[in-house]
């Protein structure tokens, strides 16, 4: 039927680059994703190897110099602010989604940080405010009513 060998390494390439991008959220891997696909659905023709890789190539960059600014332009239109580690959060206040003894990620704003307890432990639905910033780390004590 087809090369296994080929078929698996298409899809290791398709799988390590959409885990990079969801692991960054940076909208740059997922055109690779998109290419791997085509060279596996390719590998299922019988097409040589070398045309798979141009395939792979030729689709990535396309889907890319296509898809990229598209999304690029949706994300802007949606109006989010981009969090910036240079904004000054202390003083903030949010509910936490889980609990927190010493360290954890939390959404804040819309976006995943992580966090370190410097009070008492925090159970999930709890008020907390932001103490301080360390590099991309908030810092956060529970507020006691």
């Amino acid at each position: 039927m087809f090369n296994s060998f080929n078929m698996f390494f298409w899809i290791i390439i398709g799988t390590a680059a959409l885990l990079i991008d969801v692991f960054t959220s940076s909208f740059l891997f997922v055109w690779f994703t998109i290419g791997a696909i085509v060279a596996a659905v390719s590998e299922m023709f019988k097409i040589s190897f070398m045309m798979q890789i141009i395939l792979f190539i030729v689709i990535s960059i396309l889907t890319m110099l296509i898809g990229y600014p598209l999304v690029k332009k949706s994300i802007k239109k949606s109006g989010c602010e981009k969090l910036s580690v240079d904004k000054n959060y202390v003083g903030e206040e949010f509910i936490v989604d889980k609990d927190i003894d010493i360290e954890s990620i939390v959404k804040f704003q819309g976006a995943f940080w992580r966090a370190e307890n410097k009070g008492e432990f925090i159970s999930k639905g709890n008020k907390v405010r932001i103490v301080a910033v360390k590099g991309n780390k908030l810092i956060i004590e529970k507020i006691n009513k």
